[in-house]
């Protein structure tokens, strides 16, 4: 019996890994996804939008999460550019909430998050099945 329980999660394993999420596809769950130059994106997060994120979140490599002041971004306004390695933007998109979710291909990649005046940098390496989790925390204007 342990082969077979050893066996189903391996497959369960490379299931997650391949970004395949057991059915459940964006639109299934009420997210929009947009692409630009051959990269696939999804932004919200807002109310009851953030369960669906966690539904989708193996098909993504990249996740950014933005706040102010430690706090959950509540609005739009931010916008996220995605360059690559020779400083060509492939993604530039508002952000229609406090998370972002892209798949680029493996690589080095720049993050860019800017939101009033204020602009945050990241540059990640992403490879294999490797996830990165970004944060752009922004100081609150008065």
């Amino acid at each position: 019996m342990t082969h077979l329980l050893k066996f189903l999660c391996l497959v369960w394993l490379v299931l997650v890994e391949a970004g395949v999420a057991l059915g459940v596809d964006e639109a299934a769950v009420g997210l929009k996804v947009r692409r630009q130059s051959g990269i696939n994106y999804v932004t919200g997060g807002l109310g009851d939008e953030a369960k669906a994120f966690s539904e989708i979140a193996g098909r993504y490599p990249v996740h950014i999460r933005l706040s102010v002041g430690g706090v959950p971004l509540q609005d739009k306004g931010t916008r996220i550019r995605v360059l690559d390695v020779k400083g060509d933007a492939l993604v530039d998109a508002e952000a229609g909430g406090p998370l972002f979710f892209v798949n680029p291909s493996s690589g080095r990649w720049t993050f860019e998050a800017e939101r009033g005046g204020q602009k945050q940098v990241q540059t990640k390496d992403l490879t294999g099945r490797r996830y990165l989790d970004i944060s752009f925390d922004f100081v609150p204007s008065d």
